[in-house]
């Protein structure tokens, strides 16, 4: 990854888990392989995995559609694959935009 490689697309490529040097062709492969995991229709009922699937489709649109998270992004909001308290993921969020203040 370049210097100058934004903080959302360091946490898209985490996401789906492809490598900086990942192209087009492995992200789309790394989408769909994800998707078809945590798609709400293979997961009925399972708010976690309808969670993931968005947060993927975020990940996904923002690095091959260059589309910028919406304001209520997950993908923005620093949320990850792995469980993680929501308390934790608002601590991380609000260090990684206001940590360098203190």
């Amino acid at each position: 990854m370049s210097p100058g490689t934004s903080t959302l697309e360091k946490r898209a490529r985490q996401v789906l888990g492809v490598s900086p040097e990942a192209g087009a062709q492995a992200i789309k492969k790394a989408y769909r392989r994800l998707a078809r995991q945590y798609h709400p229709d293979s997961n009925p009922g399972d708010k976690a995995a309808i969670e993931k699937f968005l947060l993927i489709t975020e990940a996904y649109q923002y690095l091959l559609h260059h589309k910028l998270p919406g304001h209520h992004s997950l993908l923005a909001a620093g949320v990850t694959l792995e469980n993680e308290d929501a308390d934790k993921r608002y601590a991380r969020w609000w260090m990684e935009h206001f940590g360098e203040f203190f």
